[in-house]
């Protein structure tokens, strides 16, 4: 049984991950990193930018050059501008769910608005909450706290659906039940996250919540 279900945004309801990995691979690649599709996930996914960042200093022994950001965050947002959309069947779920929502990501505030406005979901998701909003972001579970705080439900209470495991981790320690996404994500790795259950597709989400 639950009372709320709490959402993280890239990979769980637009198909930001790929993108941005293809972008981020390549971007990478002119600093001299190669990276596996797996290797992205595992060092990259789910993570603030700036800890995304210390990641790569710590991988090249010094610092970022300065354009590296602004030339990542300019080839993402051309390619949402072009080809966001939501993840297959994720708005069917949404408008069957009765139970108070809310969403905890570690997007930035001004880079979630433009996704959710992109694709007729902001008003959905009038409670929602960005690495801004926190002082610490995934995988420490302070959004997941805040999230289910505005909803007034213990988080015990909480299903959270996430996809990294960074997303999954945080969940966890707030103590919520996490279903996880598995068509981009390992499901053992997520299951080795400390996810409950993992699913395919939303039509076995819609299942799994008993819509």
């Amino acid at each position: 049984m639950y009372e709320a279900i709490i959402f993280d945004c890239d990979g769980v309801i637009v198909d930001t991950e790929n993108m941005m990995n293809k972008i981020f691979k390549e971007e990478l690649s002119k600093l001299g990193l190669e990276f596996s599709h797996e290797e992205l996930d595992h060092y990259f996914s789910g993570y603030a930018a700036s800890e995304n960042l210390i990641t790569i200093e710590k991988m090249l022994k010094k610092p970022v050059p300065s354009h590296f950001s602004k030339t990542v965050d300019l080839r993402f947002r051309k390619a949402m501008e072009d080809n966001l959309v939501p993840i297959e069947g994720i708005v069917d779920v949404l408008n069957k769910i009765k139970h108070p929502i809310a969403m905890a990501t570690n997007s930035r505030t001004e880079s979630l608005k433009f996704k959710l406005t992109k694709i007729g979901l902001l008003e959905t998701f009038h409670t929602r909450f960005c690495v801004e909003d926190v002082e610490n972001p995934k995988p420490k579970p302070d959004l997941y706290l805040k999230a289910a705080n505005a909803l007034n439900i213990d988080p015990s209470k909480c299903i959270a659906i996430e996809d990294s495991v960074a997303g999954i981790t945080a969940a966890v320690a707030a103590g919520m039940t996490v279903y996880a996404y598995s068509a981009s994500v390992d499901s053992k790795t997520q299951l080795n996250a400390g996810a409950t259950l993992t699913f395919n597709t939303m039509k076995e989400l819609e299942s799994l919540l008993n819509l």
